[in-house]
């Protein structure tokens, strides 16, 4: 099996340089922790996966070093870009790491894999319909100007902010400012 994956990101490699492949963090955790266990390892490595910048991907993997190095090593030899998304290019403008998605899809599809390719395309058509339909009907009824999901994480992360105070630094633009949360400062200048 691991010789059919080397295989398959070698031919991904060869679509095209934009061609981005990046390996599902459930699967790759699965795999991981047979040979490095513990709940501190899981939460080490999601952080890791999870971070969404340089930094925060660096704080992780020196956590995950003063608990195992062989296990920090291991995700180092791992292209960053496959697994982290503080590594993920940002034109593809999605940061999924678990491919679920696929999952639940070919979970849908199960029934009419083995039929022909007519049958297979038609049910693939009906799910897929159903679907749309059944979205639609359901986001009729929202009434905000946003996704609920989007609009769940935006107030999740407006709570998240609530403890930090933004301060005008007086400049003629309206654009530099400082924002504090007790001892910790930022500078920040809209125009940049």
């Amino acid at each position: 099996m691991h010789y059919f994956l080397q295989g398959l990101v070698e031919v991904i490699k060869e679509l095209g340089e934009n061609v981005e492949h990046r390996l599902c963090v459930k699967h790759l955790y699965g795999n991981w922790k047979k040979k490095y266990p513990g709940a501190h390892m899981k939460k080490f490595m999601w952080m890791a996966a999870r971070a969404t910048t340089t930094l925060d991907w660096e704080k992780a993997m020196l956590q995950i070093k003063t608990y195992d190095v062989e296990a920090q090593e291991d995700l180092e030899r791992l292209n960053p870009a496959s697994w982290t998304r503080s590594a993920f290019k940002v034109n593809t403008k999605c940061d999924l790491q678990v491919n679920n998605m696929c999952e639940a899809f070919n979970n849908v599809i199960m029934e009419y894999r083995d039929k022909s390719i007519i049958t297979l395309l038609e049910g693939i058509q009906f799910y897929i319909s159903s679907r749309i339909v059944k979205l639609r009907t359901i986001l009729m009824r929202y009434e905000g100007s946003i996704s609920p999901k989007v609009q769940q994480i935006i107030e999740k992360n407006k709570k998240a902010c609530e403890a930090w105070q933004a301060h005008w630094c007086g400049d003629a633009d309206l654009s530099l400012f400082e924002v504090s949360k007790g001892m910790k400062k930022f500078v920040v200048n809209l125009k940049q």
